[in-house]
């Protein structure tokens, strides 16, 4: 097979009763390079694991920022970064890997709104300037529903970046030379915070 039929990323929803749902899985094919799932069972385990963290009225921003730390970890154990990951986080290279939020709110709309809301007058707390794309930067309430939606991107442009800048000999590049092709992974579950603690809507449903 060539590289880019080796993975499926299919990015799906649904939705009944006017509500939406979201949910990713990856793939990869029976010989796929074992480095690369080797990343992929890393990051099913990094994204329970986060899941496994929710709590009522803990901040959704420190989540994602958690993640960071863990994706930071997978790096370096995966052998695509050298140094520790603590170097990957201060440097801001994971988010070269990860350049999206965490996750959203679901309702009515995928991305539904008000992930941005600081309190019932509307008035906004906006994403730390490092994670300009994270949609959700509210604490966590009991009956939000939200996805949780970690990946790891191997993006050209981001990463010629990387490869142009000060921090380049952090990256194995002649590993990732070889995952590229394979394109990334992405897992994302549906989460409601209920009443007797917090439910994976989508990975009990499989």
């Amino acid at each position: 097979l060539r590289p880019h039929n080796q993975v499926l990323l299919i990015d799906a929803g649904y939705r009944t009763h006017s509500y939406c749902s979201g949910i990713t899985r990856t793939w990869c094919a029976p010989g796929v390079n074992a480095d690369f799932a080797a990343l992929l069972a890393g990051m099913q385990t990094l994204q329970l694991a986060i899941v496994d963290e929710i709590r009522v009225g803990s901040s959704f921003v420190e989540l994602h920022k958690r993640t960071h730390a863990k994706l930071a970890e997978l790096l370096v154990n995966s052998r695509l970064c050298f140094g520790s990951a603590e170097q990957l986080l201060a440097k801001g290279i994971t988010r070269t890997f990860l350049p999206h939020g965490l996750g959203h709110l679901l309702g009515l709309q995928v991305h539904d709104v008000g992930g941005r809301l600081a309190d019932p007058l509307g008035n906004m707390a906006p994403p730390p300037p490092e994670f300009p794309a994270l949609r959700t930067t509210r604490a966590i309430e009991a009956q939000m529903v939200f996805t949780i939606e970690p990946g790891i991107y191997f993006i050209p442009v981001l990463l010629q970046a990387l490869r142009n800048g000060p921090d380049a000999s952090l990256v194995n590049w002649s590993l990732l030379d070889v995952l590229q092709p394979l394109g990334g992974i992405r897992i994302e579950d549906n989460i409601w915070v209920g009443p007797q603690g917090v439910h994976n809507l989508t990975r009990n449903a499989l």
